[in-house]
């Protein structure tokens, strides 16, 4: 597998030339490959910051291809940097790739909206997921997780309605409270 990718000679021994041979990466040019091995490799080992490095070179040597991006956000995901994974995945959708891979894309977007607590667009996102799946011949995935998600976000979003007068009546009190420790400090200092 590895000779019909990158030609005769593997480029690298043991666990990471068997990364050569991912069906994400046939088809792609050498350097292409290379660089997200090299990605792969570091974030194989926790080295986030090397992982994030080889990606972001990834996505500058093919920008039109997909997987450099979506490695990239796996890897600022990591690294908890999430508002630059979301930037990496909304750009990997955009992309050229196999439809299993924008699957992939789509569903950790829509996992990323739910972890931000960002329920509508969590919804939105499921939904997209849900019919890019199902629609798609090529584009295997999990409708029926997509499905049980949408569930959760309407609950919240539900939640988040009907209590939004209670938190508004508890943020409201603790306004009066802090005015009436400082006007009781006044008072306390004017009656030394």
């Amino acid at each position: 597998m590895i000779a019909l990718i990158l030609g005769a000679t593997p480029l690298v021994a043991g666990a990471q030339a068997q990364n050569l041979g991912r069906k994400d990466f046939v088809g792609l040019p050498r350097p292409y490959v290379e660089t997200l091995v090299k990605g792969e490799a570091a974030f194989g080992t926790k080295d986030w910051v090397g992982a994030t490095a080889a990606f972001q070179e990834a996505t500058k040597l093919e920008p039109s291809r997909m997987i450099g991006f979506y490695r990239l956000g796996e890897a600022q995901r990591a690294a908890g940097k999430l508002d630059e994974a979301e930037a990496s995945w909304q750009a990997a959708l955009g992309k050229q790739g196999p439809d299993d891979l924008e699957a992939k894309v789509m569903f950790v977007v829509a996992d990323l909206r739910e972890r931000q607590g960002k329920w509508e667009a969590a919804k939105t996102a499921w939904q997209g997921y849900a019919t890019f799946v199902n629609g798609t011949k090529g584009a295997r995935g999990y409708p029926a997780t997509a499905t049980e998600r949408i569930k959760q976000a309407e609950r919240r979003i539900k939640d988040e309605r009907d209590y939004g007068a209670v938190k508004e009546r508890a943020a409201q009190r603790e306004v009066e409270k802090a005015r009436e420790a400082e006007e009781n400090a006044k008072k306390d200092k004017l009656n030394r």
